[in-house]
C-alpha cells in the first residue's frame, strides 16, 4: 500500500500537526528519503515524538518503517522525462499509418447512408463527435450529434438500417458503450467504432472500425497522461479520404448517364 493510500485509510486520526507533517513529506519526497527523524521534525517545527506518532498513526512500527515506503515509491515511479519526445514521434509514426490506412469501406458507408449520427462518450469524445459534425459540414455532408444519454433512445426509435452510427470510444468496453452497440446490432443498425488501438467489444460489434495509437507517459507523483489528440487527426485524415471518394463516386455516377 502507498503512503497517500495510507492517509486516506487512517485520515479520521490525524489531526492538525499530522497533516501539517504529511504536505511537507508528500511535497518533498526525494528529499525525505534521506533525512533522519530529527532532521524532518525540524522542517515541519515539530518533535521527533509527533513525527513518531505520526508514523504509527499510519499502522507503521515507526519512522524507519515510513522511510521504507518513501524509497519503494521513489524507485517505483520512473518518470518518463522525455515524455515530450516519446509523444511527438507516436504522434508522427500514427500519423504515417493513418495515412495508409484503407478508408474505402468507411466512405462507402458514410455515403450510402440516408442520415448519419455521431455519438461519444467522454469530453474529449464528445469534443470529436462536435468536429466530424463540423469538419463534414464544409464537405456539405449534415450530421446529428447525439447529445447526452437521455437523446439516445430517441434517436434509436428514428433510425433504420438505411442510417449510419458513428460512436467514439476510448476503451470501448465501458457497460454503457457495450449495451449501446448491442442495441444498434439488435436493431440492425450499421455503425462505425472510433476506439484506441486495442482489442474491445464496441470495435468487434462494430461494421467498421477506426482506430487510434494512445500514448502514456508517467509525468510525475504516479500521474499517467493518456495523449489522445490523434482521434482529431484521424477525423481530418477520414474527411479527407472521404471527400476523394465522394468525388470518384461523383464522377463515376456522371459516367453512367
Amino acid at each position: 500500500m502507498r503512503i497517500d493510500e495510507l492517509i486516506n485509510a487512517h485520515y479520521d486520526k490525524l489531526n492538525q500537526n499530522d497533516l501539517h507533517i504529511w504536505k511537507y513529506i508528500y511535497s518533498n519526497k526525494k528529499e525525505c528519503c534521506g533525512l533522519t527523524i530529527d532532521d524532518l521534525a525540524g522542517k515541519c517545527n515539530v518533535s521527533r515524538t509527533t513525527i513518531l506518532r505520526f508514523a504509527q498513526k499510519l499502522s507503521l512500527k515507526g519512522y524507519s518503517e515510513l522511510k521504507v515506503y518513501l524509497k519503494w515509491e521513489m524507485t517505483e515511479e520512473i518518470i518518463d522525462e522525455n515524455f515530450v519526445e516519446i509523444v511527438c514521434n507516436e504522434f508522427k509514426s500514427s500519423i504515417d499509418e493513418m495515412k495508409k490506412r484503407d478508408y474505402s469501406k468507411v466512405c462507402e458507408m458514410i455515403y450510402e447512408s440516408r442520415r448519419v449520427f455521431i455519438y461519444g462518450t467522454g469530453a474529449v469524445q464528445k469534443s470529436v463527435a462536435q468536429e466530424i459534425k463540423r469538419i463534414f459540414l464544409s464537405g456539405k455532408e449534415c450530421f446529428a450529434v447525439i447529445d447526452g444519454i437521455a437523446e439516445i433512445d430517441l434517436t434509436l426509435d428514428t433510425m433504420t438500417s438505411n442510417d449510419l452510427m458513428i460512436v467514439i470510444s476510448l476503451s470501448g468496453e465501458s457497460s454503457h458503450i457495450r449495451g449501446f452497440a448491442k442495441q444498434l446490432s439488435i436493431r440492425n443498425i450499421p455503425f462505425i467504432s472510433m476506439t484506441k488501438l486495442k482489442n474491445n467489444e464496441l470495435a468487434k460489434l462494430s461494421k467498421e472500425s477506426l482506430y487510434i495509437n494512445t500514448s502514456v507517459v508517467n509525468i510525475g507523483n504516479s500521474v499517467e497522461y493518456e495523449a489522445v489528440n490523434l482521434f482529431f487527426i484521424l477525423v481530418e485524415i477520414l474527411f479527407l479520404k472521404y471527400i476523394m471518394y465522394k468525388n470518384n463516386r461523383k464522377l463515376e455516377e456522371v459516367n453512367k448517364l
